[in-house]
Formats: C-alpha cells, structure tokens, sequence
C-alpha cells in the first residue's frame, strides 16, 4: 500500500486567500513531501460526537489537501474512489483517523481518496464584497478536478472516478450532478445519507448572517484586507455566535451554514433539477440509514424534557387538521411509540429518506440507472438504533479507531468486520461496473420501475413496491 498525506490540491486558502475562490497549485519539479501529519480545518466539536465519537486532530487553515491510499497493483486502469466528509458544513476533514482508506483501499482494489475542504463561515458564508458564495464546494470541484490530472501517476484511471460522500458530502455531489461542467470529471456517485430535504437560501437570505458575522468580528463592511487579517480563532469564535443565534425549532437539525443559491455554481433544489432532467446520467448509488435523526436527538437535553410537545407541534406543522390521525398512525409503525422516536420518523422522512427515494425515482424516470438501499443494522443502544452516521465504519473498516464511539459500545467485532466486508465490496464493485450486483455479492437490482431497496441489515434483503423474479 503506497499512502501519500497531505496532497496540496490548490494554494493554502490563508492571507489574502482567504475567503477567495481555491487558487490551483503551481507544478512542481522536485519531489513533495507526503509523509507529514495530517491536518483537519479550523472548528469546533461536533455536535455528533455523542454517538460517533471524537477524532481530534491538529486544525490548520492551510487544509486544502489530498489523502490518498494506493494499492501496489494499481497499473493504470484502477478505478478511484473519492470520499467527501460530511459534518453539517461545519466540521469533519479528510484525514480524521476514523476516514483512514487503507482497508477500504485493500479489500477492494481501488485508490481510495479522501478530501479536506472549507467548513463553516470559511466555506459556506457569502459575505458581499469579501466573500462569493459556495466556496467550499468550489474547493472539492478543483480537488477533483486535481485528480483526475494526477490519477495517473498513482496507477489510478482518471476516467473512472465514483465521488462518494456522506451527509453534507452527499449532498454536495448532488450539485455537482446538476453542474454540466462538472458532471464530466465523474464516472459514477455513491450518496450515504444526503440531507435532500434541506431548503437551500438565496444569496440575500444570508445578507442578515453576514452582517451580524461582520459586526462580531468588529470590521467594516466590505472591509476585506481587515478581515484577512484577524486570526482564525476569531473567526471562529463569531462563527460560534451565529450557530447559537440561528434560530431552530425543536427536532430541526438544519445547519446554519451550507450551499447558497448564488445562480452561478449552484442554481437550485437538486432534487427538483433532477426531477426536470437537468442532471446527468452517471450511475447513482444512494441510500439513508433507517434512523437518521437518532443521532441528533439522543441525549439531547433541549428535547428529552419536552418531547411530547415537540412531537405533537411537528405533526401539527406536517399535517395540520389531520395531525392527531397521523400522529397514531406513526405509532402504529413504531415500536417502542415513544416521542423522540416518532419525530425522529417524521423528520427523518422529510429530510432524508423521502428525498433520497424520489432523487432515485428522477434520475431512474429520466433513463439513468440508480441503485438504493437502507442500512437497517442498529447499534446495540436501543435509542441510537441505525443512525446517521452508523454506516461510516462499515464503509472504512476502522473498527479499530471507532470501537469506542457510542453507537458502537457492545457490538461484536466480528459482526461489524463480515457486514462492513459485504458493504465495502458491493461499493468496489459499483466503482468498477457501475452495478454492485454480482456473483459472491447479495443480489441488489436496480432501482428501476419496481423500486428496489437493499436493507443492509445482519440479514441482507431486497424489497420493492412490485412482485420481482429473482433470477435462477
């Protein structure tokens, strides 16, 4: 295994740079030191830490970079696999030990990559006149457009990409499906648990966030110089007053920070421009896990002491005069019917699952062949069940680094290691063949007419709307 850190994909987004478009890095002769420690961006805690775990790691701004982990065999026609982290927009980083590639990388083949990029009021804050919008996502487009240039030095076929992201990650390749100049530096997109139900704002929605991120940081509007100047720690403490002004309802985990419809890189809802056939016709894998927003509502002390309420105010926002009827509906399909896990159903399905099911009903209507599946194994904790964020270390093996994290406190070992195998294969295949169905792997057909769904499960199973033959 060749294994390279801290790749530079474009200059260091500091001084002058910073909060400007990623400026690409100037060829270079002799070699590059890729053996130094890894950094993550500027941020501050996860709020998921509670059920994933914390993965510190030393924060740089300097943070636009590569890790990249490379199989002897790779000869030229080695498919690449490219991972974009999630973290509501605001935290994660590509080289967190939880995200390391090499098993992925070994058991299927691939060069697997994994990719730093802005967060936060750094990425994701328009401010007029010192601040275009969608920075961060503009830092993945050069990153991967940077490796579909150096794919081949690694042994690795730059036309055979497959982008693979989770949560904010997910849901940036789903703009990228919608950018005809970008679409063409893919092959194929993996989306683990796309936030698809998120409203995007308008560049002038967040006119009013800009101001107050100015105000907090006592400069000038328009002043740029000045805000290039200040160290990164104030800009992260007034990106902390703006995530706790944002105003929230109870139970909705929308982040403050994220993509902006600037009507340039990103001109709208992706699953909207999907449905209208205005994305492209790369083979999508995509799929959600069966309790989402558990991650976000377990020990959650703005909700444990209110639930009822909370509940009851969601399903009457969702569902007006019919409220109570859906309410005991709900409970019908949830055992044990208790509050936090109700809402977690109803916000769950308007957030991810219910759009990630009609992104796959689009782009299978408008000729493109998608494949879905639900991750349906649950952790041993009871209120945690199959979270967000469950399916991570199935995906990079890294039982090792994670086994102490939350939603995974009593699971066997060995479990974890067969189903995560079973998972990471059925990725390298599509990564290979665009479809995971083949031999020694479980049988998953097509989305297609009869919307199929693979539930990842410790029994693996296909279900669909229609009567499906299984082949003989």
């Amino acid at each position: 295994m060749r294994i390279f850190r801290r790749l530079r994909y474009a200059m260091a987004p500091t001084g002058s740079r910073r909060f400007a478009v990623p400026e690409p890095v100037a060829p270079w002769d002799e070699p590059v030191d890729c053996t130094e420690d890894a950094v993550i961006p500027p941020q501050h805690p996860s709020r998921l830490e509670n059920v994933m775990g914390a993965y510190p790691a030393p924060q740089d701004e300097d943070c636009l970079h590569l890790d990249i982990w490379s199989p002897i065999t790779a000869d030229g026609s080695t498919p690449v696999l490219v991972f974009l982290h999630g973290g509501a927009f605001m935290t994660g980083g590509g080289s967190m030990t939880c995200y390391d590639g090499a098993i992925l990388a070994r058991e299927t083949g691939l060069i697997v990559i994994t990719v730093s990029y802005r967060l936060g009021a750094l990425g994701f804050l328009p401010v007029d006149g010192i601040a275009p919008a969608n920075l961060a996502l503009r830092d993945q487009i050069a990153a991967i457009g940077f490796i579909r240039r150096i794919a081949p030095g690694m042994g690795g076929d730059g036309d055979a990409i497959t982008l693979i992201g989770q949560s904010a990650g997910a849901y940036t390749i789903a703009l990228m499906l919608t950018m005809p100049d970008v679409r063409p530096l893919f092959a194929r997109a993996v989306m683990m648990s796309a936030p698809l139900g998120l409203t995007l704002p308008r560049m002038a929605d967040m006119a009013p966030m800009a101001g107050c991120f100015l105000s907090a940081l006592g400069v000038a509007p328009g002043d740029r110089a000045a805000v290039c100047a200040l160290p990164v720690a104030r800009i992260l403490a007034a990106q902390l007053d703006l995530v706790r002004a944002a105003a929230m309802t109870p139970g909705n985990i929308a982040p403050p920070f994220g993509p902006v419809i600037d009507d340039d890189l990103v001109i709208g809802d992706p699953v909207a421009i999907m449905r209208a056939g205005g994305a492209g016709a790369q083979d999508l894998m995509l799929g959600t896990t069966r309790e989402e927003m558990a991650a976000f509502y377990v020990d959650n002390p703005a909700l444990s002491g209110a639930a009822p309420q909370v509940v009851e105010a969601a399903f009457a926002r969702r569902f007006g005069a019919g409220a109570a009827d859906a309410l005991t509906a709900a409970a019908a399909h949830r055992a044990p019917a208790c509050p936090l896990a109700l809402l977690g159903d109803l916000e769950g399905d308007l957030l991810f699952t219910a759009p990630t099911r009609d992104a796959a009903r689009a782009h299978t209507d408008h000729g493109g062949r998608a494949y879905l599946y639900s991750f349906d194994w649950q952790s041993p904790r009871p209120d945690i069940g199959a979270c967000h964020c469950l399916d991570l270390p199935f995906l990079f093996g890294t039982w090792d680094v994670m086994s102490g994290a939350p939603m995974l406190a009593g699971a066997a070992a060995d479990e974890i290691a067969h189903l995560g195998h079973i998972f990471r294969m059925t990725i390298g295949a599509f990564a290979r063949n665009g479809t995971p169905d083949r031999p020694g792997l479980p049988h998953w057909p097509a989305f297609g007419p009869a919307a199929t769904t693979l539930h990842v499960d410790r029994k693996i199973t296909v279900t669909c709307d229609v009567p499906m033959t299984t082949p003989a």
